[in-house]
C-alpha cells in the first residue's frame, strides 16, 4: 500500500517539477513511509513520485517508480496483487519471463503487462489498486483504477500552469497554490443529501475521479490540452447472471471453500497481518476464517464507546475469546473526543460526511501499533444483503402502499418530531419481540416516519432511505442543490434494463454497491488506515467472490426479514450460535449527542455567521434553523455532521 503523485507539463521546468514533488512526497508520506522516489521522463516532461509502504518484498527491489527490465515501461503502483504468485508462475511456465529482480507484485503486474499488454492484464490480477502506467513506445500514459474503487486515483488539468497532474489523494490545491480550484456545487449537493461525494467528480470542479474498474489513456502534445480516453475494463452490470442449481447445503460449502483460497491469499504478506473484530458476522467470518489458516494466534482489533447504545466491544470481545486471538480494544470516551476530532477530520483532504471515519481512524491507529495489514469485513452487506434498507423492504413496500391521504395525515402530524416523541413510540414497539433488542430503534423510527412523504414516487420512496430527509436549500446558489438531482441519477441506474433480472433486493444491493460502497465506505477505510500508514484487505471484495454471491437465489441472502443469511449460517460452523443471532448495529457513535455537548463549541464556531461568511457556499439562516432545532432534539445529526466537515474542510484547506 502505497502513495504516488504525478505531473505532465510543458510549461514547468525540470526544477520546478521536481521541489512540486517533493512537497508531494511530504503530503503523502503517511501512505507510505517506508521509502519514496521520483522518476523523471524527460521526453515527454513526466515525472512520478512514489511513497512506498513495504508489505511484499521489503527490499529496495520493491521500490517505486519502478521501470520494466525492457526499460519500456514505468510504474507508479497502490495497492496488492493478491494472485500475483500464481502469475509469475503462469509466465514462467509458459516461457514469457523469468528474469525477476524481486518478489514484490509490483514487479510482476509490471513484467505481465508488458508481456500480455493493460487489457489482459488487467482481466487477470486480483486484488486492490490504483496505479499510472507510462509506456515509452506508445508515448501514452495510463491511470487504472480496481474493479471495486478500493483505492482511488484523481486527475485533472490546471490551465494555469498547463500542467495535468494525478494522484491516490486530493493534494492538488495544497501543490499549486496559484491555481483556481472552485467548489463543485454537485459534489456539495451530494455531500449533504447522501454525506458522501457521488459519480466520477470531486469536490473541485476541474479535478476528477478514475471510476472503479476504469482506465484512462492519456496523449500529450505540445500547445494542446491532453487528449483523455476513458474505458470500462470490468462492468458489474455485463455480468451473466444465472442463478446457481446447487443445494443450499452445496452453497455453503462453495462459500467456505472461496473464502479459504481468498483468505489465504490475503494474509499472505513480509509482515503481520490482523483483523478488524467488531464481532459482527462480516468481521467474525473473516477472523474466523483467517484464523484458521494461521498458525499462531491471529491479532484482532476493536473500538467501543462508553455510550452503551453505541458499543459493540462485548460482542466482539466474546467473539475473540471463543476464536483464542489476541485482542485489542479501545472504549472511545468524551475526553478522546473533544482533544482529538477536530484534528482527525484534517486528514480528509475531500469532505466525507459519513461519522463512522471517526471510530474507523481510531481502530486503525490502534491497529497500526502492532500489525502493518489488517483484514476487514467491508462489503459483506453490499455483497450478501445486510442492511436494513434490503431486509426490511417489504415492510418499506407496504409503508409506500398506505392511502395517499393516511400518509399525507401521518407526514404532516408527525414530521419534525423531537427525541422525546420518538422515545415515546420506541417503548411502544420495543414490545415486539423482533424489536425489543434492535440498536439505535430511535433513529430508524425517524428515518421511516420522515419519508412517508404522498408525493414520493415508488423508487423515490425507496432512495429516500438513503439520503438525508432535507429539502430546505442549504446552498447560496438555491439552483445547485437539490434532492431530485441526487434520486435521478439513482433511478436512471434502477431502470437500467439489466437490473430487471435481478429482485428488487437485489436492486437496491446492486445500486449500493456502485455508489456508496466506493464512495463511503472504500473511502472512509482508506483514508482512515492510510492516515495511520496501515493496509487493510476485504475479502469479501474478490471478483469471483462477487459473481458467485451473484448466482444464489434471493433466499439464500435475505429471508424472514434477515440479511447474510448463507454467511450467518457458514459462520455458525465456526462460533457458537449465541454470538452470532442479534440485531444488526454497524459502525456507528453517537454523533448527534457529541455536537450538542462536547463538541458545541466546536460546533457553533464552524456554524457562525463568520466562518458560514467566509466559506461562502452555504445559506446561514438556514442552516440556522437546522442547528437550532436539532439542539431542541429534532435530530439533524447526518445532515449537519455533513455540514461540519465541510466547513471544517473549507477552512483548513
Amino acid at each position: 500500500m502505497c502513495g504516488f503523485f504525478g505531473l505532465q507539463s510543458f510549461k514547468l521546468d525540470t526544477n520546478e517539477k521536481i521541489k512540486l514533488s517533493r512537497k508531494a512526497l511530504i503530503l503523502l508520506n503517511s501512505r507510505g513511509p517506508d521509502s519514496n522516489d521520483i522518476a523523471l521522463e524527460s521526453s515527454k516532461n513526466l515525472i512520478f513520485t512514489h511513497n512506498r509502504l513495504s508489505i511484499l518484498d521489503l527490499s529496495p527491489n520493491g521500490n517505486q517508480p519502478m521501470r520494466s527490465l525492457s526499460g519500456n515501461l514505468l510504474i507508479t503502483f497502490n495497492g496488492e496483487i493478491y494472485n500475483h504468485k500464481s502469475l509469475r508462475e503462469e509466465l514462467l511456465s509458459k516461457k514469457k519471463f523469468n528474469q525477476w529482480r524481486g518478489t514484490s507484485d509490483t514487479e510482476t503486474l509490471l513484467q505481465a503487462i508488458e508481456i500480455w499488454g493493460l487489457e489482459i492484464t488487467l482481466n487477470k490480477i486480483v486484488g486492490m489498486y490504483s496505479f499510472a502506467l507510462w509506456d515509452r513506445k506508445s508515448e501514452a500514459l495510463y491511470l487504472v483504477r480496481d474493479r471495486f474503487g478500493e483505492k482511488p486515483l484523481y486527475y485533472g488539468w490546471l490551465p494555469r500552469n498547463e500542467s495535468f497532474v494525478f494522484s491516490s489523494d486530493l493534494i492538488f490545491d495544497k501543490l499549486f497554490k496559484d491555481e483556481e480550484f472552485s467548489i463543485n456545487g454537485d459534489a456539495v449537493n451530494d455531500l449533504l443529501h447522501l454525506n458522501y461525494i457521488n459519480n466520477d467528480y470531486s469536490i473541485y470542479k476541474n479535478i476528477f475521479k478514475i471510476q472503479p474498474g476504469s482506465y484512462s489513456k492519456i496523449i500529450f502534445k505540445k500547445n494542446k490540452n491532453p487528449i483523455i480516453n476513458y474505458k470500462k475494463y470490468w462492468e458489474p452490470e455485463k455480468i451473466n447472471i444465472n442463478k446457481n442449481n446447487f443445494s443450499y447445503d452445496e452453497n455453503i460449502n462453495h462459500l467456505d471453500h472461496k473464502l479459504t483460497s481468498i483468505v489465504k491469499g490475503q494474509i499472505s504478506a513480509d509482515v503481520e497481518v490482523g483483523t478488524f473484530l467488531s464481532g459482527g458476522i462480516d468481521s467474525s467470518l473473516i477472523t474466523a476464517k483467517a484464523q484458521e489458516l494461521s498458525s499462531k494466534k491471529i491479532k484482532t482489533f476493536c473500538i467501543g464507546n462508553e455510550d452503551k447504545s453505541h458499543d459493540e466491544s462485548k460482542y466482539a470481545s466474546k467473539v475473540a475469546k471463543f476464536l483464542s486471538t489476541d485482542h485489542d480494544e479501545l472504549i472511545l470516551n468524551k475526553k478522546n473526543i473533544i482533544e482529538d476530532i477536530p484534528t482527525i477530520i484534517n486528514n480528509l483532504n475531500e469532505p466525507l460526511g459519513d461519522s463512522s471515519f471517526i471510530p474507523t481512524f481510531y481502530v486503525s491507529k490502534l491497529a497500526k501499533k502492532k500489525v502493518k495489514v489488517v483484514l476487514t469485513g467491508d462489503a459483506g452487506d453490499e455483497i450478501f444483503g445486510g442492511y436494513n434498507r434490503y431486509t426490511k423492504l417489504k415492510l418499506i413496500n407496504r409503508i409506500y402502499k398506505l392511502p395517499k391521504i393516511l400518509k399525507k395525515i401521518i407526514f404532516v402530524s408527525l414530521s419534525n418530531l423531537g427525541n422525546n416523541n420518538i422515545n415515546r413510540i420506541n417503548k411502544i414497539i420495543k414490545f415486539i419481540p423482533s424489536l425489543k433488542n434492535e440498536f439505535y430503534l430511535n433513529e430508524k423510527i425517524k428515518k421511516i416516519l420522515d419519508r412517508i412523504d404522498p408525493k414520493l414516487t415508488f423508487s423515490d420512496f425507496l432512495f429516500s432511505f438513503l439520503l438525508n430527509n432535507n429539502e430546505i436549500s442549504l446552498l447560496n446558489n438555491s439552483d445547485q442543490f437539490s434532492r431530485n438531482k441526487v434520486l435521478n441519477n439513482f433511478n436512471d441506474q434502477f431502470l437500467n434494463e439489466y437490473k430487471n433480472k435481478l429482485s428488487l433486493e437485489e436492486k437496491m444491493m446492486f445500486i449500493d454497491t456502485i455508489n456508496y460502497l466506493p464512495n463511503d465506505i472504500l473511502f472512509k477505510v482508506d483514508r482512515a488506515s492510510m492516515s495511520n500508514s496501515l493496509e487493510t484487505r476485504a475479502p469479501f471484495l474478490d471478483n469471483n467472490l462477487y459473481e458467485f454471491s451473484l448466482s444464489l437465489p434471493i433466499d439464500q441472502k435475505i429471508k424472514n426479514s434477515k440479511g447474510k443469511i448463507i454467511l450467518r449460517d457458514l459462520l455458525k460452523k465456526k462460533i457458537p450460535k449465541d454470538l452470532i443471532d442479534r440485531p444488526k448495529a454497524g459502525f456507528s457513535i453517537p454523533i448527534g449527542d457529541w455536537i450538542r455537548q462536547p463538541l458545541r463549541d466546536w460546533s457553533e464556531d464552524l456554524l457562525s455567521k463568520k466562518n458560514i461568511d467566509k466559506t461562502g457556499i452555504l445559506n446561514f439562516d438556514n442552516i440556522t434553523k437546522i442547528w437550532s432545532d436539532h439542539k431542541k432534539g429534532i435530530d439533524n445529526s447526518s445532515l449537519l455532521w455533513s455540514i461540519l466537515v465541510f466547513q471544517n474542510w473549507h477552512l483548513n484547506r
